[in-house]
């Protein structure tokens, strides 16, 4: 009875280092306050009243700030734009110009609620997993993937 308990620990143990554990970089909070940090930083010193989201893997909120004078929609329009840049792995920049080039189904706009095509998400990435994505709202829509762009310069450091 020892002899065949030894055998069947031996050979789980060695199934077990035949499992290949995948891993992932993940957005951390720390991640997403030093980006979030940067692009705030560009808001304000050209004093752009937008709202800033950045979301994690999932679609759910990691954090969010707002200018003070900025439109009560722009906080729901960073979601969008961060929602949909982390959902669809690109920017809304990128989506909105392939539907008007005709290379991206309109129909996209409604294929999920929190779906926006308007300038201003970006996803992020770290090691060439896209793990979440910023969405700025209430500039024009250069300004806002300016914003986004400028936050996400804390990855290169």
């Amino acid at each position: 009875m020892k002899k065949l308990f030894l055998l069947s620990l031996f050979l789980f143990f060695l199934h077990a280092q035949t499992i290949n554990i995948q891993k992932e970089p993940i957005l951390t909070t720390s991640i997403a306050e030093g980006i979030l940090n940067l692009a705030k930083a560009e808001a304000l010193k050209n004093n752009f009243k937008v709202s800033i989201t950045i979301v994690d893997k999932g679609g759910r909120t990691l954090l969010v700030w707002r200018s003070q004078d900025a439109g009560v929609h722009t906080i729901r329009a960073s979601y969008k734009k961060a929602y949909t840049a982390n959902s669809q792995k690109r920017t809304t920049q990128s989506i909105m110009e392939g539907i008007k080039e005709g290379k991206i189904p309109e129909d996209i706009k409604y294929l999920d609620e929190n779906f926006s095509v308007m300038m201003g998400g970006i996803p992020i990435i770290l090691d060439g997993v896209v793990v979440g994505g910023i969405g700025v709202g209430g500039a024009h829509g250069s300004e806002d993937v300016q914003i986004a762009k400028a936050g996400l310069e804390f990855l290169k450091h």
